[in-house]
């Protein structure tokens, strides 16, 4: 941290990741903005945080949770236990009030399918990795001498040769019902990437030289993913996409410089999507969106 820009302190971006990479540029200012001056982040939602548990549930069971890598692996619990607080943990989470009632929905009904897809998680992780060697997730860092401010990572789980991400698909809801209620369809797991994901797996695949892969779930099963039933993971394919990373994070680097700390300078020199914004963040987030965009 002692060797970052002044520029790049300024608006306090500290680091390059792969999610900075992928998302709009205007989100990305955004984000800065509202971490910096704010100190708010974006408002979370029920499917992601569905996601998180899932995972949770399955580091539990491991011994995964909380990981550190001087500590290692602990004592794992029966996934039954595990599923239970990691229920108890997604009941703290409080749905957005902005949506018509889509997320609370979203967020009752998934409550349904997380202990079978926590069991699907579980039995592919088990399937790809002999558990005792596994690693659970952490903070790493990677160096490129075209960025002026290190890469983090946080892989789902490795064995120091290869590394699996965890993605998780939801419940999609039916139109309701002549007499109100609603029904639900299940995805089946995916056997191809996103672009998104592509792009990931490429900084996770360049930072640390581990064989990359997907472990697709839903309630229907799950699916895991690599190089060798999908062309979007061969090297030909990550290097290309970490390719385009890195050309997100120089176009990045390029806005922060230019607007050397001011925020005005730095909005205006990209163009908004409030209805984006709207729909992901809600009015507050908006409002303040409109005000440094001088809307």
């Amino acid at each position: 941290m002692n060797n970052i820009p002044d520029y790049r302190r300024r608006v306090g971006s500290y680091h390059c990741s792969a999610s900075g990479a992928t998302q709009p540029l205007d989100e990305h200012i955004l984000k800065l903005l509202l971490r910096k001056e704010y100190k708010m982040g974006f408002p979370f939602a029920a499917r992601p945080r569905a996601g998180q548990i899932i995972q949770e549930i399955v580091d539990i069971a491991e011994g995964l949770d909380d990981y550190k890598p001087m500590e290692g692996k602990k004592q794992g619990k029966p996934i039954t236990d595990a599923i239970r607080l990691g229920l108890r943990e997604y009941n703290f989470y409080k749905p957005k009030d902005w949506d018509d009632g889509r997320d609370a929905e979203e967020f009752h009904h998934f409550k349904e399918v997380i202990p079978t897809m926590a069991v699907h998680a579980h039995n592919g992780l088990k399937e790809y990795y002999d558990m005792d060697k596994v690693i659970g997730e952490h903070q790493r860092f990677h160096t490129e001498n075209e960025l002026d401010v290190p890469i983090i990572l946080f892989t789902d789980y490795t064995d120091g040769e290869r590394q699996i991400d965890l993605k998780c698909s939801f419940p999609l809801r039916n139109p309701p019902k002549k007499d109100g209620t609603r029904t639900w369809r299940n995805p089946k797991p995916k056997t191809q990437p996103t672009r998104q994901q592509v792009m990931q797996q490429a900084v996770y695949w360049k930072s640390t030289g581990e064989e990359p892969a997907l472990l697709f779930v839903t309630p229907e099963g799950y699916n895991i993913v690599t190089k060798d039933n999908c062309p979007d993971l061969s090297y030909d394919s990550l290097e290309q996409a970490y390719a385009e990373v890195m050309t997100r994070w120089k176009i990045v680097q390029n806005l922060l410089r230019v607007a050397d700390g001011d925020w005005k300078t730095l909005f205006g020199l990209v163009q908004p999507d409030f209805a984006q914004i709207a729909t992901r963040h809600g009015s507050e987030i908006l409002n303040i969106a409109k005000e440094h965009w001088n809307i």
